[in-house]
């Protein structure tokens, strides 16, 4: 159908303003083009005459020197970001329009919004709203009608008479629509089906109003986002940080800014996300990370792989009830009122003496008792301290001497009043208790289990000085069911600022040690807990296969059709590998760009990357010693490919010998939900228990297609 006279003439206005627009762009880039080299010349010249002078200047005009180019410096550094986000607008200056009439005033004006803001130098009139900015917030959070925003000023009331969406690509106008409802539905669904790009890419052309209300949260200390998968809640925390980088530049920079990803994986998968919104990247870290700058120098231990790893072979049930046991509020609580008495109940104060001279039981106690809110051991070697201090003052004055070895002396003395040489003596001594002793065992005499790394790390917290993260001032810790309350309460004591935590409870890699959102709150019970349940990953038939692998009733798929799931059955595992090769070659045909084969272990991924590669296949294997995540064809494990999504999903080895425990099920959940258009599971014997509901009649519609290869 074509466009009415006006409709042709309001697309006619909106290229023309789009053309001026880029123009003003382009004349902004060569402004700032002219002003780098200048500084750059400025900057060498300053230099020149510095050194050509520097033997006759005086300090204060060496000084001044180095201020004078420290500024250039700055000026231009400042130039240069500014370069960098008009040539990101100059691609799409704007993706979505709000005409606004606020009330009191004769006209509506109509705000255009984008990635950066744009000001119009001649004038000082915005062009472009940021998309953090106040006035965005109407794009957002309002359909047509009454509306209101909070600004500098106060809040803003009116009413929107207009909403418009487009889409812009290279700086031509590809299509628009109007949109007098949601942000929705036209672009979301062309921007949902496009094939999955390299990386995590920014989301602020189709950010929906309940990832706004999480974004634009200022008031929370700390907030913790339950999202089911698909939901967006990794993207929509690195916007929130975006948007509080925005929200306070005077006093949160991206260097007060840390991210706790789950694998280096992962960390490189998002890391386009935060330059994308013209803020500098920041700072990662992970609980692998920690672990080893705590225990490097106190003892081997099991890493979480390992012990995910472990699981995944065999199931021992005495080391999963250990696990349970150590992921549990109640076991933070214990350890730490344990740890608390021990100053009490194990400290014996006794008289110290050296060199003919005494301190006294008396003063021993009474100096030990001078620091009650120091940590343990730090309290001891103050002690210590003290002490060598008294006595060796004692004997200087009557002319004696005094050595290495009188304070080595004291020393042992006063560690002889404790029982606990160390933390981790400390902490094996917490399951003397015989209603506690069957759950520490050790994996040597000098390793431990994964399931006791965090509870020792809490332990020397908790007992001794320790270096934290001061100038952290905002936490992401994404993955957050992965993690034990133990792991939050050493966050706690590490990072003491804001944070926002994000995951999914269905998607937990170790159900023995998984942490729900409330048991999250128990340890942050001044956090802001929210919800998101709308996933935009899968077409509707992917989400609801999945749904019957783990069932959340709270989820809401957007309704965007592709083709059921297709579960192979083949004769033995020659034709299960001649029948992925067929789906590889389908991938290499399609429109598709990005394939995940997604195995369950390790070596069953390692074994089946080798031979499709004999086969002739390019792929990119993902482990755990990963850095980086690579386009195209990847073969990797469910536990690696948390938070990554592909085109199309290859899901080997659906046997029931093979998925066939709560453990199993987590993992099979988690590899069907990174599909975005085409999800592929195939066996040889017989299916998981999991997937048998697909062959029960009562599944109609889009049930998945059943494929069968006859011996």
């Amino acid at each position: 159908m074509g466009l009415t006279d006006a409709q042709a003439r309001d697309e006619e206005h909106e290229r023309q303003h789009l053309a001026e627009t880029v123009r003003l762009l382009t004349t902004e880039l060569e402004r700032f083009a002219t002003s780098i080299g200048n500084s750059a010349s400025a900057i060498q010249a300053q230099k020149e005459q510095m050194w050509a002078a520097w033997r006759d200047m005086d300090g204060a005009e060496k000084a001044n020197v180095r201020v004078e180019v420290n500024t250039s410096v700055a000026l231009a550094e400042h130039a240069v970001r500014a370069r960098r986000r008009i040539q990101r607008l100059l691609a799409s200056p704007y993706f979505g329009r709000v005409d606004f009439h606020p009330r009191g005033e004769a006209n509506a004006s109509a705000h255009y919004i984008g990635v950066h803001n744009l000001t119009d130098p001649s004038t000082q009139e915005i062009v472009v709203h940021d998309w953090r900015a106040p006035v965005s917030s109407l794009y957002y959070d309002f359909e047509s009608g009454d509306a209101h925003f909070d600004a500098p000023q106060g809040t803003i009331h009116g009413e929107i008479t207009g909403k418009r969406q487009y889409k812009i690509r290279d700086g031509h106008l590809e299509y628009m629509f109007e949109s007098a409802l949601n942000i929705g539905d036209d672009v979301l669904q062309r921007e949902l089906s496009q094939s999955a790009d390299d990386k995590m890419k920014n989301i602020v052309a189709t950010i929906q109003r309940e990832q706004n209300a999480v974004i634009r949260n200022e008031t929370a200390k700390v907030l913790i986002l339950q999202g089911v998968a698909g939901s967006g809640k990794t993207s929509i925390a690195l916007h929130r940080v975006a948007f509080l980088l925005y929200r306070f530049k005077d006093t949160l920079s991206s260097e007060n800014v840390m991210i706790l990803s789950p694998n280096k994986v992962f960390g490189d998968y998002i890391a386009n996300v935060l330059p994308e919104l013209g803020e500098e990247q920041v700072a990662e870290i992970d609980f692998g990370t920690i672990a080893d700058k705590f225990l490097a120098k106190v003892t081997e231990y099991e890493t979480f792989s390992d012990q995910v790893t472990n699981l995944l072979e065999h199931v021992d049930d005495a080391a999963a009830e250990r696990m349970r046991y150590k992921a549990t509020p109640e076991f933070v609580t214990d350890l730490a009122t344990w740890i608390d008495a021990r100053a009490k109940e194990d400290f014996t104060p006794s008289e110290i003496e050296q060199r003919n001279e005494r301190l006294s039981t008396s003063w021993v106690a009474a100096t030990f008792e001078d620091s009650p809110t120091l940590p343990l051991f730090t309290r001891l070697d103050l002690l210590t301290n003290s002490a060598i201090h008294q006595l060796k003052r004692k004997a200087l004055d009557r002319s004696g001497k005094w050595t290495a070895a009188d304070t080595a002396s004291v020393r042992k003395q006063v560690r002889a009043m404790f029982p606990h040489k160390d933390a981790l003596a400390l902490y094996k001594a917490f399951y003397s208790d015989p209603a506690r002793r069957e759950f520490f065992k050790p994996l040597g005499r000098k390793k431990i289990e994964y399931a006791d790394v965090f509870p020792l790390i809490y332990t020397m917290i908790k007992t001794s000085r320790q270096e934290n993260y001061g100038r952290i001032l905002h936490l992401v810790v994404d993955e957050m069911q992965d993690y034990t309350p133990i792991q939050y309460a050493v966050l706690r004591e590490l990072f003491s600022c804001r944070m926002t935590i994000l995951g999914d409870s269905n998607q937990s890699v170790n159900p023995f040690s998984s942490s729900t959102p409330s048991t999250i709150h128990s340890i942050f019970p001044e956090a802001d807990l929210l919800e998101l349940r709308k996933s935009y990953r899968s077409t509707t038939e992917i989400t609801d296969f999945a749904q019957h692998i783990s069932r959340n009733d709270k989820i809401v798929p957007i309704e965007r059709h592709g083709l059921p799931p297709q579960i192979i059955n083949c004769v033995d595992n020659d034709d299960e590998v001649s029948r992925i090769l067929t789906l590889v070659e389908q991938h290499r045909r399609s429109t598709h760009r990005s394939l995940g084969i997604i195995c369950k272990t390790m070596n069953q991924a390692r074994a089946l990357r080798r031979t499709l590669s004999e086969a002739g296949v390019d792929l990119t294997f993902l482990d755990y010693d990963s850095t980086e995540f690579a386009a195209g064809k990847v073969i990797t494990t469910a536990h690696i490919s948390k938070g990554l999504e592909f085109d199309c999903v290859i899901v080997p080895d659906v046997d029931d010998g093979n998925y066939a425990n709560d453990m199993d099920r987590s993992m099979l959940y988690i590899a069907c939900t990174r599909a975005m258009h085409e999800l592929h599971l195939t066996h040889h014997g017989p299916v998981s228990r999991f997937l048998r509901f697909a062959d029960e009649p009562s599944n109609t519609g889009g049930q998945p297609r059943r494929s069968r290869r006859d011996p």
